[in-house]
């Protein structure tokens, strides 16, 4: 009897654990169609760039002749990160001092630097971020899938897709 007891609780918390899974890769697949109507409504002026379902938006081009990223490359940028809401919603986290002043944050206003491909940058940036060329000012917005999944980070509530304001100072 208790055998039996266990083999069931063993079968529910799998099929629990199942269904949290199944669960996570439908709220990632629908965040990323919102992602593609959002991306699908902006003006032609701007050039898309997907990489692995993740998009660049190119909002201004980079500096002609200037350095394109590519792993390995290190890199000074500015950004905005929020919380994707059918655009930029509520902003969590800047480097940029005037996005930082109009919204009551506090930076130093200092680029932020990582190695490409070897810094501790989420997956949807390194994604976002690859091929981007220095001096461009792009947006890169992508779902929890590629972010923080299932975790709270700091003001970022679980399962959240999340919408990138970045300006690459330098590549090299």
């Amino acid at each position: 009897m208790l055998r039996n007891f266990y083999i069931l609780l063993l079968l529910a918390l799998f099929a629990a654990a199942s269904c949290d899974k199944e669960d996570r890769k439908n709220t990632y697949a629908d965040q990323e169609t919102r992602i593609d109507n959002y991306v699908s409504t902006l003006s032609s002026d701007y050039t898309v760039v997907y990489n692995r379902g993740v998009p660049r938006i190119i909002v201004a081009e980079g500096i002609s002749g200037g350095n394109v990223l590519k792993k390995g490359d290190s890199l000074y940028f500015h950004f905005s990160g929020y919380v994707f809401s059918s655009g930029k919603g509520s902003l969590f986290a800047t480097n940029d001092a005037s996005v930082a002043e109009a919204n009551g944050f506090t930076t130093d206003g200092q680029p932020y630097m990582a190695q490409f491909g070897k810094s501790p940058l989420i997956k949807g940036l390194e994604l976002g971020l690859e091929g981007a060329k220095e001096g461009e000012h792009c947006y890169i917005i992508f779902s929890a899938r590629y972010g923080y999944g299932n975790q709270i980070m700091a003001s970022i509530p679980k399962l959240t897709p999340l919408f990138f304001d970045i300006t690459i100072d330098k590549v090299f």
